[in-house]
């Protein structure tokens, strides 16, 4: 099961945790607030490990991808619900007709968490960063269009410019997820070639900087990570409240399922995730449990994959390997391995039908 929260949370959690009100403005429940949004709180969920990084050039690892994502900012951001693109640090962009160059204009005002402005020349160097070979970052490929890589320039201090070799149909979904960074940090990393090491668990708080709706205040090593409120974050409600309403989004490292259900279910934490049926039902079950302050949102997009190694390994390869892939190579063979499989067991007996 994708996520089970109290009621009582549940705006915020989904608003908070998907983008921390970065897609839309949490709304708070009515019979709390009697319609006036109300600022202060704090959120509690779990992560089953802790983060590796705060670096959003290197991150790979779920954990660190999930308090990146309330720390940084991109420009053109995806709705995880409606899948539409919608503005973020970028105001409004324009496409042009050979769909090969588009023109972003920055938000007036954009601040970065430490109070310092973000201009144009703060998202060429994120560019040029994510796209620096030598920083290895696994975002890279995804910036090579039509066999180039993009080229990115400042047109003023509110506009960017980037063009790329070919024409791409869904131009400005191509961003989602690249973090804006600040030169002003992080350039002197940039110079001495040291990006990839930067902002560490071990880095002081006050030096990983972003555009985020939270910025992060704590770190315990496999205790917790606590963020606060940002407030130099841009985005504001309908009535012109500055978000995020949190004041605090505390993740606890709980690395065990069954530990974060007696947490949540001793009030501990507010908000769990990636729930197994058997942990599901017993939460709904327990006698301490109300069941109208639970809530089922069904099945997550989490999946499980198997790899065949393709690569080219070379002629130094053991033979194992070798004789493998030669099976690996057959369309039949792998048609074998999926007929294999079966499905309704695993709907029935894996996820209790």
């Amino acid at each position: 099961r994708s996520s089970l929260v109290r009621s009582a949370v549940l705006a915020a959690a989904l608003g908070m945790l998907v983008a921390c009100g970065a897609e839309r403005a949490v709304e708070p429940r009515a019979d709390e607030v009697r319609g006036e949004a109300r600022r202060g709180g704090r959120l509690v969920a779990a992560l089953t490990a802790e983060p590796g990084t705060f670096n959003p050039l290197v991150m790979v690892d779920s954990a660190s991808r999930t308090v990146i994502e309330q720390l940084m900012s991109d420009l053109v951001h995806i709705d995880r619900q409606t899948h539409d693109t919608f503005a973020n640090a970028a105001e409004s962009w324009t496409v042009s007709d050979d769909g090969r160059t588009l023109t972003a204009t920055l938000r007036p005002g954009l601040n970065f968490s430490d109070g310092r402005p973000c201009t144009a020349a703060d998202v060429v160097f994120s560019f040029e960063c994510y796209l620096d070979p030598e920083v290895g970052s696994p975002q890279r490929d995804l910036l090579i269009v039509g066999g180039e890589p993009i080229e990115v320039r400042a047109a003023d201090e509110q506009t960017v410019v980037i063009e790329m070799a070919a024409p791409y149909a869904v131009a400005d979904r191509l961003f989602d997820g690249f973090a804006v960074l600040p030169e002003h940090v992080l350039g002197p990393a940039r110079d001495a070639g040291t990006l990839a090491e930067q902002w560490s668990p071990s880095t002081p708080p006050d030096e990983i900087v972003g555009l985020g709706a939270f910025r992060l205040r704590e770190v315990v090593p496999g205790e917790r990570v606590v963020l606060e409120r940002n407030p130099h974050y841009w985005r504001t409600d309908d009535d012109g409240v500055r978000l995020p309403y949190l004041d605090e989004l505390v993740f606890l490292i709980v690395p065990d399922a069954e530990t974060a259900a007696l947490r949540f279910e001793a009030g501990e934490l507010d908000v769990i995730d990636r729930l197994s049926p058997e942990t599901f039902e017993a939460l709904a079950a327990s006698p301490r449990a109300d069941t109208a302050d639970l809530l089922d949102l069904g099945p997550g997009l989490d999946f499980t994959f198997l790899f065949f190694n393709l690569n080219d390994l070379g002629p130094d390869a053991p033979e194992r390997l070798r004789t493998a892939q030669s099976w690996f190579r057959q369309v039949e063979f792998r048609r074998a391995v999926s007929a294999a499989i079966d499905r309704q067991a695993i709907v029935d007996l894996v996820y209790r039908g």
